[in-house]
């Protein structure tokens, strides 16, 4: 009875992330690779120590094989290599042999983007998250036929929907858009053309809220404003009430004494006012007598 064969075990961590990558139709993260090599569990008869060197693989031990195996397929010129987009590694064919690709799987020259499209894809691209009516601004021209193109063609989507009144729809790239010009990430758009700077996404949703915010305050200065004008308007018509009012109050405070204007005499001749004192009156009637005794005697006088 021969004996049964006996499979080799990986000679190194390297090997094993380069077959997992080779045999995913796929792209797989760093912490998909990690998973699938820590799920094999060691057979009968196979070396236990050497297969838990592998279960307990780190993190850190899946990126340095993954570098390792970059540098490898490079320095092989094998015709393919080892390409990372959006935290994603795979493998692909280097863009040099791509028409003899193409001509073995009898495929088409991919369609280029018209220079249009490519315009309103770099607007995107670089200042993700942004709305139509932002994109038309840049430009310039209405986009919604180049928008619907880049929509069909999965290179962008729609990210969500701004603050802005009508919350219109914002829109992004896709994982298409970083596997079609072989970026990892979009920080790498910065490395193309250090003249355009990607927005950052954060601060540009911020910039909604402060545009929003500044609305509002607009609206409460507006409001205080108007508050004010009303309050001084009012304090002017108080303060010219008084004015016209005030013969009124005089009226109401005396009500007796438009009665006695109205029957005061015309002149001071015709009524005699005694204001002498009482202490004074029986005087007056002494002197008053003594007069007329006077008078008698003088009379009686002349008669003789």
């Amino acid at each position: 009875m021969s004996e049964q064969v006996k499979i080799p075990l990986p000679r190194s961590l390297q090997d094993i992330v380069g077959s997992l990558l080779f045999a995913s139709p796929d792209p797989l993260t760093a912490a998909e690779l990690r998973a699938a090599v820590r799920a094999v569990e060691p057979e009968e008869g196979e070396n236990a120590e050497v297969m838990d060197v592998y279960r307990s693989c780190t993190s850190r031990e899946i990126d340095q094989a993954l570098k390792g195996l970059e540098k490898a397929l490079e320095v092989a010129g094998c015709g393919f290599q080892l390409v990372c987009t959006g935290g994603t590694y795979r493998m692909q064919t280097v863009p040099s042999c791509g028409r003899y690709v193409r001509a073995m799987l009898k495929l088409d020259r991919p369609s280029r983007l018209g220079r249009a499209s490519l315009e309103t894809l770099a607007i995107i691209a670089y200042r993700q998250p942004i709305t139509k009516s932002e994109i038309e601004e840049i430009r310039g021209v209405d986009v919604s036929g180049n928008v619907k193109t880049l929509m069909d063609l999965q290179l962008i989507r729609l990210v969500g929907k701004s603050e802005l009144p009508g919350h219109p729809f914002l829109y992004g790239t896709t994982q298409v858009f970083l596997e079609h010009f072989g970026l990892s990430n979009l920080q790498q758009l910065n490395e193309l053309d250090p003249t355009l700077q990607r927005s950052n996404p954060r601060l540009k949703a911020e910039s909604y809220k402060k545009v929003e915010k500044k609305t509002e305050l607009e609206k409460a200065a507006e409001e205080e404003k108007k508050a004010e004008e009303e309050k001084k308007a009012e304090e002017e018509k108080k303060a010219e009430e008084p004015a016209s009012a005030e013969p009124e109050s005089a009226q109401d405070a005396l009500p007796g004494m438009e009665a006695s204007e109205s029957a005061a005499p015309a002149s001071d001749d015709d009524i005699f006012i005694d204001d002498t004192p009482d202490e004074f009156d029986d005087d007056d009637d002494d002197d008053e007598e003594d007069e007329d005794e006077e008078d008698e005697e003088d009379e009686d006088d002349d008669k003789e």
